[in-house]
């Protein structure tokens, strides 16, 4: 359907059934399908959970995420052990560390994971589980203890949605429930994110912008009190 309206009759004929079985079968998912006039279209419901497809959000504010990437590269050093957190900006910070660096990535990303494994130098740690097609990540299906074995110098984490006072929030409960474990492994926390985040809330919380040392914009690094809450930073002055 694409989202559109697609006419009763011609959704019996594309699957070989009475338009009746058609109407049954809407009628039985009012979550997902309504009826206006003789077309079927998506429930309002069914739009907004529609599911968040990597490959289109990948396209969206690329530059402010390679740039909010970049800033973060004065933070790294040879060596080092970090956590890369899921999503479509960092990407830009695997592709940004120098090819000759030593360091180990732990990642739970298959993304992430693809883009490490072709920097030779960098030992990858992927943590394993269940995989979810939506945000391309693995999820353990015993989530206590998955970080008890790892010291981490830095834990670089993507969000969702940024509010300056409700918090740093992602789509997932199993999502937000590995950043609280990464971030409590770490030395230093940092959020990556482009300003576009700021003023959205999504339903799992995991962190408030203080939890973090630096906030990493297009805008550059900024200390969380720093931070306006449309994601610029506050002038002193």
């Amino acid at each position: 359907m694409n989202h559109g309206p697609l006419h009763v009759r011609d959704a019996a004929e594309s699957l070989d059934v009475s338009e009746m079985t058609v109407r049954r079968d809407v009628r039985e998912n009012p979550e997902m399908l309504q009826f206006l006039g003789g077309h079927i279209v998506l429930s309002q419901d069914a739009v907004r959970r529609a599911p968040y497809d990597l490959s289109d959000a990948a396209e969206v504010h690329q530059d402010a995420k390679r740039a909010a990437s970049d800033a973060c590269l004065s933070l790294l050093e040879p060596e080092a052990t970090i956590f890369v957190d899921c999503g479509t900006t960092l990407p830009h910070l695997i592709h940004a560390i120098p090819p000759d660096w030593e360091m180990t990535v732990i990642c739970y990303a298959l993304n992430i994971a693809d883009l490490v494994v072709r920097k030779p130098n960098i030992k990858l740690v992927l943590l394993g589980g269940v995989y979810h097609p939506a945000t391309a990540s693995f999820y353990p299906v015993e989530e206590d203890g998955t970080f008890d074995a790892y010291a981490l110098n830095l834990a670089f984490m993507s969000a969702a949605g940024v509010d300056t006072t409700l918090g740093v929030t992602c789509t997932t409960f199993r999502e937000s429930a590995l950043k609280r474990q990464a971030m409590r492994r770490a030395a230093r926390s940092v959020l990556v994110t482009d300003r576009s985040k700021f003023g959205t809330v999504r339903p799992a919380r995991f962190a408030g912008l203080g939890d973090f040392s630096y906030v990493a914009t297009e805008d550059g690094l900024i200390p969380p009190s720093e931070i306006a809450v449309d994601g610029s930073r506050l002038d002193r002055s």
